[in-house]
């Protein structure tokens, strides 16, 4: 049985608030992520823990007889950290990040929960800083999404998980009423993309390749710069489904593409010789963005 303690605390999270979203809140995680950990640690212990209604959360008898069991976990865990934070000597992991998503978090989470002796920083790059901040080791590894199947050869590069992949426009854009669009749709549109015109071209292959010649318009450093832009009504941009629920905002519209190659998220690496916590965090990031949702 896998079962850990980052279920067990998802599940008192749950038990106490009565709530997913408050426990989510309470976990720094979605909705969803704390349904799956609850879901899975069900599937686990073979037995439901949780009566969901419309209103409410309860605890089923099985449930509340395995609060304090939790609870019991939990803290003898918490005990054998604080003792591994006083005694380990793990250097910290700097994780480079392209853009957010909810996996990267769910990723983010799990990591600091199994390994809390580590120091964890996070380095917000952008779209030009991931290749410079690894070749300089500023990073130790990051998160970079890229359109397609379409890894840089620099680095090491695992592939996390892929999406499907949707248009990014203004409200005011002829096609934001669409319930889908075809790539097709999109000649003739000018495409917001990286400001460094050899990124930009990278980045839009995948769409050479499947026959669209977009018009690029390489101005944005980050995706912040990119819906600001769009919804300004100076572009498109193409992004993964999950960006509605990190990055949605009045005045853009997020359509579905039918027929795009994915985005697909890599965990790319330095070649130099890694630490063991890097190795561990690299096992993580690997099971759980191969995981479903």
């Amino acid at each position: 049985m896998n079962l850990t303690i980052h279920h067990l605390r998802c599940f008192l999270a749950v038990a106490e608030e009565r709530h997913f979203g408050r426990a989510a809140a309470r976990l720094h995680l979605s909705s969803s992520a704390v349904s799956e950990q609850i879901a899975a640690l069900e599937r686990r212990l073979a037995r439901t823990l949780f009566q969901r209604t419309s209103r409410s959360v309860e605890p089923t008898e099985h449930g509340r007889e395995l609060e304090p069991r939790a609870r019991e976990a939990i803290a003898a865990m918490d005990e054998v950290l604080a003792w591994a934070r006083k005694t380990a000597d793990e250097p910290g992991v700097r994780v480079g990040l392209m853009v957010s998503s909810p996996r990267f978090r769910r990723i983010m989470a799990a990591v600091a929960d199994e390994l809390p002796q580590v120091r964890w920083q996070i380095r917000q790059l952008g779209f030009l800083g991931c290749h410079d901040a690894l070749a300089g080791g500023e990073v130790d590894c990051a998160f970079v999404a890229e359109l397609g199947r379409n890894p840089s050869p620099a680095f090491e590069s695992l592939p996390l998980w892929e999406e499907r992949c949707v248009l990014v426009v203004p409200d005011r854009h002829p096609l934001a009423a669409r319930d889908s669009v075809r790539l097709a749709d999109l000649d003739g549109e000018t495409f917001v993309s990286v400001e460094d015109e050899t990124a930009a071209r990278h980045w839009s292959s995948p769409l050479t390749e499947a026959g669209i010649t977009p018009t690029l318009l390489p101005i944005a450093r980050n995706f912040e710069e990119v819906l600001e832009l769009c919804g300004a009504g100076q572009g498109v941009n193409v992004a993964g489904e999950s960006a509605p629920e990190t990055y949605a905002r009045p005045g853009l519209t997020f359509v579905p593409i039918e027929d795009s190659p994915p985005a697909t998220t890599y965990l790319y690496l330095r070649r130099e010789r890694r630490s063991g916590a890097l190795e561990r965090f690299v096992r993580i990031a690997v099971e759980l963005g191969d995981a479903p949702g």
